[in-house]
């Protein structure tokens, strides 16, 4: 009998699982910088509000900036968020969301807005069915450099 309820109760809990893994329809492609926050940029610090810089092309021979560009941006959670600059909607590569200078990215081909206020960059207007293609931004309080990588 115990062998039984530990098959089912296995099988439940391996069945309930949901394959939480984001998975974008924006390719792959690699994704590498760090900027040296308090040398380069000490303008650009999360203080509760929106901030953002966008790179689309690498500023050094061993960096990668994705599909389409990335998007550093400062949230109203006080953190340091990346994500790429192509639309998952349209997926055009010369064509990166451009931010309105408030809370939103705007894709210029299809309308589309994605809200980047707390660092998800999810669409808005229903349009896309997808967030923005999210990068890994880690800030090092020890050196001032934060790190994007994949």
């Amino acid at each position: 009998m115990k062998r039984a309820s530990l098959i089912i109760m296995l099988t439940l809990l391996l069945l309930g699982c949901e394959n939480t893994t984001f998975v974008s329809s924006v390719p792959s492609y690699p994704v590498g910088m760090e900027l040296n926050i308090l040398g380069e940029f000490p303008h650009f610090t999360p203080s509760g509000g929106i901030d953002c810089m966008s790179f689309t092309t690498p500023r050094f021979p061993t960096e990668a900036v994705g599909y389409a560009g990335i998007l550093v941006y400062t949230a109203f959670d006080n953190q340091y968020h990346a994500c790429d600059l192509c639309c998952p909607h349209c997926v055009k590569r010369n064509a990166p969301v451009e931010w309105d200078g408030g809370f939103y990215m705007h894709c210029p081909t299809c309308g589309e807005d994605y809200d980047i206020s707390y660092g998800l960059g999810t669409p808005t207007r229903g349009i896309s069915n997808e967030r923005l293609r999210p990068y890994h931004a880690m800030y090092n309080n020890l050196n001032g450099k934060l790190r994007i990588t994949p």
